[in-house]
């Protein structure tokens, strides 16, 4: 089996190929493939180091798996050519996660989706899967109607330029840290990938905002939960929330169910709930966090209580590695599902 990863010298892609070698992929053979500018760059793999070479068809030629983290307008232009000859391409970007004829999976809350042998599968957003990890198995319980979501999302979010924004800041600012009580805002640093200073500071602002008033980030966190869920009218409202965290999105989930459901009766569906570790102790210091969810192949999830006055309502907390959980470890599972229906 050739297997090869696309964008394999960004932060997602390099986790990818640490993945496969962690969990002892079937891989006979490693095509590690991302732009002209990182080709002939290496990645280690199983000990050895592999040179990256150029993204093209031809270099994907007798590839049987591809991962792809390139972003969506690589994956418009590559996908769908590489399916057609005969790569199963599962696409971590947001290229092809709505189209109707593309499932949109997390194996542990709908498997299903991978039935049939599709030749592309888009895995979702790594904030959606930090919620639905802690939400599918409740739906599945008690029957999910209606769902609220405010993600704090960490600054790998947006690749390691995002990260390297938030130390450059911090290091500008060391010393400096009284002054913020009453900043001067044109002394402030500004970088280009948040638009506004980052450090010490969070911002409700991710990708750009639309007509409506939500940005390009709330309006996928609000529509992929219907596809993977099967409810194409459920009502989702999201904010979405950059905060100066190096790796792991944190989510407050309000769902409204069908009938009543009892935070204890949430507490046990969820300790059994594949991809889910719950820790919900509050009185004993016991509740997640980003920085204890990073590196971690599951969802911390906490904070379980009634919304006030409603029966049917839970509220949650819920953590994950954005790079591993949230992205890479979903494609590789994708991966390892599909070989197993094989």
């Amino acid at each position: 089996m050739r297997v090869a990863v696309i964008g394999a010298t960004g932060a997602v892609g390099r986790e990818m190929t640490r993945i496969l070698e962690e969990r002892s992929f079937p891989a006979d053979a490693f095509v590690p493939l991302a732009s002209s500018r990182s080709a002939g760059r290496t990645v280690r793999f199983r000990g050895e180091d592999h040179e990256v070479g150029e993204l093209s068809l031809e270099a994907l030629r007798g590839v049987d798996v591809a991962l792809v983290s390139a972003g969506a307008e690589v994956s418009r232009s590559i996908v769908p050519a590489a399916a057609e000859a005969g790569t199963t391409c599962i696409d971590n970007s947001s290229a092809f996660r709505m189209d109707p004829g593309v499932p949109l999976s997390i194996p542990e809350v709908n498997p299903e989706a991978l039935d049939g042998h599709p030749r592309i599968v888009a895995v979702p957003n790594c904030t959606t899967i930090t919620a639905l990890l802690a939400v599918g198995p409740l739906h599945r319980a008690a029957g999910l109607r209606s769902l609220s979501i405010s993600s704090y999302q960490s600054v790998s979010g947006a690749g390691w330029k995002g990260a390297r924004e938030l130390i450059e800041q911090i290091a500008k600012l060391h010393g400096h840290e009284e002054d913020l009580g009453h900043p001067d805002a044109g002394a402030l640093p500004v970088g280009d990938v948040f638009g506004k200073t980052i450090a010490y500071n969070v911002l409700a602002k991710i990708g750009d905002f639309g007509s409506d008033g939500y940005t390009g980030e709330e309006v996928k966190i609000m529509a992929e939960p219907r596809k993977i869920l099967g409810i194409p009218d459920l009502p989702v409202v999201a904010t979405a929330v950059r905060v100066p965290v190096p790796v792991g999105h944190a989510v407050v989930v309000v769902a409204e169910f069908d009938r009543p459901i009892a935070p204890a009766e949430a507490r046990d569906v969820l300790r059994s709930a594949a991809g889910v570790e719950l820790r919900d102790d509050p009185a004993n210091g016991i509740y997640p966090s980003p920085l204890e969810a990073a590196g971690l192949d599951v969802a911390l999830v906490g904070r379980i209580r009634q919304v006030p006055g409603r029966l049917d309502s839970i509220t949650l907390f819920s953590c994950a590695d954005n790079l591993r959980k949230g992205a890479a470890l979903d494609a590789v599972q994708i991966a390892e599902s599909l070989l197993a229906r094989a």
